[in-house]
């Protein structure tokens, strides 16, 4: 097109050479002509610089920016991804949190005064898990942490200062096995065996007395359903779990430390109470018993203190954990009621004088509501006592009580909260805590003889 442009230019330039054709009607005739002929070509130019521009600006809008944030999806990958990501799934959560203790009486040892504290603190979490498609799969998920403390994953603002980097450790890293000729065998409705370190199989039927919500167990685990009652108005189910945790590992002949776990839930779903929604109760008793504990404790040099607030003269662990708990509708919303009685029944030769009977704990409490979806809340309650031995304090609630080891056991109080759902992905929550000693005495570990109250106020974006 340029250079047809140019061409007639040339030729208008010859064509307007003075003036001997100037007195030639015909020539004038055809100059005029070709002027017009000139004219139409540059508008048609004109129009189609115009119309590339506009193509030009519709592949810019068409292209994704940087600065558009693309969000990871956690459902499958499509047949259209790269054949190794076909069945993959990947997501995570971030939090922030602000943190605030308050001491509210005075500790009785010498030396010891009421104070209080405030801490911003972040937690990152992130996963990807693998479905291979023939009864099994395989995952990870890397979170903030450290090495020397099982019960947290947060990384505290400003500490240990001077913006120094935050440690990234393995939270999970698992496999897994549910074979699909056991989803529907007779009674039997799935089956799963897993190992590595992974999620906690006896979670969903426990309370923070025993087990902490970031505790993530080594070694192996399986756990199966069977429905016994399948009818129009009542469901019955029994959710069983058996785990082989390893504790410690050490080098010499027979001193790895071990926890054998096991745990049976009966769930009944009716609707013969006349609720316009089902009525679940569930009943669960789980048992742990522990091999070598109190050898790796006596023995453990390594950053992570196994005692933590159980008594020195505690040894093994023979552990039942009872759990009953009820849901109903009320205002068409689900109200959780719920009960746990835990007793260690292994012996312990100790000083009874100083604690007395130390080896029960239970709680009480409720749930009302269920936020999930944007606008939807609940608020939790419940009442605890631990006494110093009941449970394992090395992964008990780490934050029933103060900051550091001064929570876990030999503890009572309250613990409160309220979550709300401010969008589908984003939830903040408050969660409060006022506990006190409860059996203060300087013969237990790490118990810091002084009642608190503790604040935790999260926002929780997950992605």
């Amino acid at each position: 097109m340029k250079k047809k442009v140019l061409t007639l230019a040339a030729l208008m330039l010859f064509l307007v050479r003075p003036a001997a054709y100037a007195a030639d009607p015909e020539m004038m005739s055809l100059l005029e002509s070709m002027k017009q002929q000139l004219s139409q070509m540059q508008s048609t130019i004109d129009r189609q610089n115009v119309r590339l521009q506009q193509l030009e600006s519709s592949r810019v809008i068409e292209t994704p920016q940087p600065s558009v944030p693309v969000q990871p999806s956690t459902a499958p990958m499509s047949d259209k991804a790269a054949p190794w990501l076909k069945g993959a799934k990947f997501g995570g959560d971030f939090r922030l949190r602000q943190e605030y203790f308050d001491y509210f009486d005075k500790n009785t040892d010498a030396g010891a005064t009421d104070r209080s504290r405030n801490r911003s603190r972040v937690r990152l979490r992130w996963g990807f898990e693998k479905d291979f498609g023939d009864d099994w799969k395989t995952g990870f998920r890397l979170a903030t942490g450290n090495t020397t403390d099982q019960v947290s994953t947060n990384a505290t603002l400003g500490n240990p200062g001077y913006f120094t980097f935050k440690s990234i450790v393995i939270d999970k890293a698992y496999a897994e096995v549910s074979p699909n000729s056991l989803k529907d065998y007779g009674a039997l409705k799935g089956a799963t065996i897993g190992a590595g370190k992974f999620d906690n199989p006896f979670a969903r039927y426990s309370t923070p007395i025993l087990w902490d919500g970031d505790v993530t167990p080594e070694g192996l685990y399986e756990k199966a359903r069977f429905q016994i009652l399948s009818a129009e108005e009542n469901q019955v189910s029994l959710d069983a779990a058996m785990g082989q945790f390893i504790v410690n590992e050490n080098s010499g002949a027979d001193t790895d430390a071990q926890l054998y776990g096991y745990q049976g839930a009966l769930n009944w779903s009716t609707v013969n109470f006349g609720a316009d929604r089902p009525v679940d109760l569930s009943l669960a008793l789980g048992f742990y018993n522990t091999v070598n504990y109190s050898r790796t404790v006596s023995n453990n040099t390594a950053g992570t203190n196994y005692l933590r607030t159980n008594s020195a003269d505690g040894d093994e662990f023979e552990i039942w954990d009872f759990y009953p708990e009820i849901r109903i509708p009320v205002g068409g919303r689900p109200l959780t009621l719920w009960y746990n009685f835990v007793t260690n029944t292994d012996d312990t030769d100790g000083n009874e004088a100083a604690f007395g009977e130390k080896e029960d704990a239970w709680g009480a409490g409720f749930k009302f509501g269920k936020a999930g979806k944007k606008g939807e809340w609940e608020a939790f309650w419940g009442y605890y006592e631990i006494e110093a031995n009941a449970v394992m304090a090395a992964f008990s609630d780490a934050d029933f009580g103060g900051p550091g080891n001064t929570g876990h056991t030999n503890r009572k109080g309250h613990k409160f909260g309220l979550v709300y759902q401010l969008t589908d992905a984003i939830t903040v929550n408050w969660t409060g805590f006022v506990v006190r000693p409860l059996n203060p005495t300087t013969l237990v570990s790490s118990s810091a003889n002084e009642s608190v109250f503790r604040s935790q106020a999260d926002l929780v974006y997950k992605f």
